[in-house]
């Protein structure tokens, strides 16, 4: 039995359902409740494929879908071997962005486009009969075959084709060889910069001072949560940035030396004096 270890990625607008589907297929659980994704939630699962021979452990990354935090993005994106691309049934502009956004962003990261497939999610929420819906199947269809790849009318609810889904994409996966080829200069951007664009940094940059994405995802989280942040406003108030900046360094200072936690709440503090609204 061969044993693999692969990272598959959640891409989509927000609310297009990714957190559902990959808590449904992690844990066959389901929540109406809509929390937005800060950075990137990561899940683990066993995949067993006995006629291939294989056992895959599948790393799932679902990441934040609103477009403000390219950074945050691409540095989640950094040695992917799949990728779902999710888009809502009940909003048609939402499939507009995968291929808009999203697969550029793929192969901006990857230098190409990793093994992908298609989810066309909430199909407990429409009439599949219906103009609208067949419309919708079509469409994605279309993209599906451009890029050699499938789709799956899907529902994080009802568990409809998510673990087929789920383990296509990590079948596909055992060919691609993640890379990871995104050099970013975080602290060398120049100017203005506004409240969104600064949180985005921030994360980046504890991504790489960290060198853990779990790790720097549930201090990024938690922190978010007591100041009252929230990652779908395009504005944040400097007060509330420089609360969630000195919360950081209270985690830091018990977790690395006294003088490098100083010094990554100065460089900090020193982009938060150009955030500009």
């Amino acid at each position: 039995m061969k044993k693999y270890k692969k990272k598959i990625l959640l891409l989509g607008e927000g609310a297009v359902g990714k957190t559902s589907l990959m808590r449904q297929f992690v844990e066959g659980k389901f929540s109406d409740e809509y929390i937005a994704t800060i950075g990137a939630n990561i899940k683990k699962k066993e995949l067993s494929y006995p006629e291939e021979g294989l056992e895959i452990n599948l790393m799932i990354a679902d990441l934040i879908g609103q477009k403000g935090y390219q950074n945050t993005q691409k540095m989640n994106i950094m040695g992917a071997n799949g990728a779902i691309l999710v888009a809502d049934l009940t909003r048609p502009e939402t499939m507009n962005s995968l291929e808009d956004y999203w697969i550029p962003l793929l192969e901006e990261v990857l230098k190409d486009v990793p093994p992908i497939i298609f989810f066309a999610n909430k199909s407990d929420l429409v009439d599949l009969e219906g103009e609208k819906a067949k419309e919708f199947r079509a469409e994605m269809l279309n993209m599906a075959e451009k890029y050699r790849s499938k789709f799956y009318i899907s529902s994080a609810k009802t568990g409809e084709n998510v673990e087929e889904g789920f383990k296509n994409i990590g079948l596909l996966s055992v060919g691609y060889e993640g890379q990871e080829v995104y050099g970013p200069e975080l602290y060398d951007i120049k100017g203005e910069i506004s409240s969104q664009r600064f949180l985005d940094l921030m994360q980046s940059q504890l991504y790489m001072e960290i060198g853990s994405h779990d790790f720097a995802h549930s201090i990024i989280k938690k922190q978010m949560n007591d100041v009252g942040l929230d990652v779908r406003n395009t504005v944040h108030p400097v007060d509330q940035l420089l609360q969630l900046v000195d919360k950081i360094k209270e985690v830091e200072s018990n977790l690395l030396p006294t003088d490098l936690a100083e010094k990554l709440n100065r460089k900090r503090r020193g982009l938060l004096n150009r955030v500009k609204d």
